[in-house]
């Protein structure tokens, strides 16, 4: 059995992807979606957002879909900007 989460590109794609059970394997998962240590994003719904904790530094391309949820949501300030790949994910898998 698998977990369905959303995948965002920067270039505006998204994709539905499954995400494993074991926690382990999702968490090495997910790193590897985004590239890196994983940031989360709380969305209302019962959701959250996983991004790149170090998404900006260096070269990089800014997320305008993720970016317009994170600011709908409010779950980010005004000025601030998502980075690279974002996964939405249930909240209760990252509990």
């Amino acid at each position: 059995m698998s977990i369905e989460a959303s995948m965002i590109l920067p270039n505006g794609e998204v994709d539905s992807i499954s995400l494993p059970e074991d926690e382990e394997s999702r968490l090495r998962q997910l790193q590897d979606l985004v590239g890196g240590y994983i940031e989360v994003v709380a969305l209302p719904g019962e959701r959250h957002m996983v991004i790149n904790e170090n998404g900006k530094d260096g070269p990089h391309m800014i997320n305008h879909t993720a970016t317009t949820i994170a600011h709908e949501a409010e779950a980010i300030m005004p000025t601030d900007y998502i980075a690279g790949v974002a996964v939405i994910l249930p909240a209760e898998v990252l509990q």
